[in-house]
């Protein structure tokens, strides 16, 4: 009786410890990432390119401490034209804004079948700045920030990850809104935001490959 015990016991635990083998114990996800300033921008209303919209990429790591339960270090850029013009034949020069951020916070996840949506809290610091720069013959680019500044920042939001085999899946889609607190000044002047309000909500999507350790 007591070896029967053993046996069902075993058998019961078998597919737990199957499951708990196929958690990662840490992703690594890289890709692409979009980001809609939902304030207004103060070169909107202009004849330039570019409006609020900026495209970039994203790096995130996260360590699962359980099943449910992780930390995630999150690296953002994301970059838009809104300038540019010839100069001379082979010559050109343009204006740029760029926007980065690094977060870090917990992220809960959960399985659905072999598919995992997770959600996540992130806080950090963004870095803005408007630059100018000239592509020449030969010598290729060049560029250089005319101001720049630093804010807190957060972003709430979660996303989806579709397996693809045991370590490698795909991020169908990851969306966030992300908080810069920016001064009505820095906005301005860097090119993110003309709000006086002193604190910018946008929207961010992104997606690529996630890598499983």
């Amino acid at each position: 009786m007591h070896k029967l015990t053993k046996l069902l016991a075993l058998i019961l635990l078998l597919p737990l410890a199957a499951v708990a083998q196929e958690q990662p114990k840490a992703t690594i996800f890289g890709g692409y990432s979009y980001l809609r300033n939902g304030s207004d921008n103060f070169l909107n209303n202009s004849t330039v390119s570019g409006s609020n919209s900026l495209n970039g990429w994203e790096g995130q790591g996260t360590y699962n401490f359980t099943r449910y339960f992780g930390i995630t270090a999150d690296v953002n850029g994301i970059y838009r034209t809104v300038a540019s013009f010839s100069l001379l034949p082979g010559v050109s020069a343009s204006a740029s804004q760029r926007l980065y951020s690094v977060l870090f916070g917990p992220t809960v996840m959960a399985n659905f079948g072999r598919v995992t949506v997770f959600g996540h809290a992130l806080f950090g610091e963004a870095y803005s700045s408007l630059g100018a720069g000239v592509s020449l013959p030969i010598i290729g680019g060049l560029s250089q920030d005319l101001t720049g500044a630093n804010a807190f920042a957060m972003a709430f939001g979660g996303g989806v990850d579709i397996p693809v085999s045991r370590h490698f899946a795909i991020r169908a889609a990851q969306l966030d809104l992300l908080r810069t607190q920016f001064s009505s000044l820095d906005a301005f002047s860097t090119g993110l935001s003309n709000s006086s309000s002193g604190a910018q909500n946008s929207f961010r999507y992104s997606a690529g490959v996630v890598f499983n350790f």
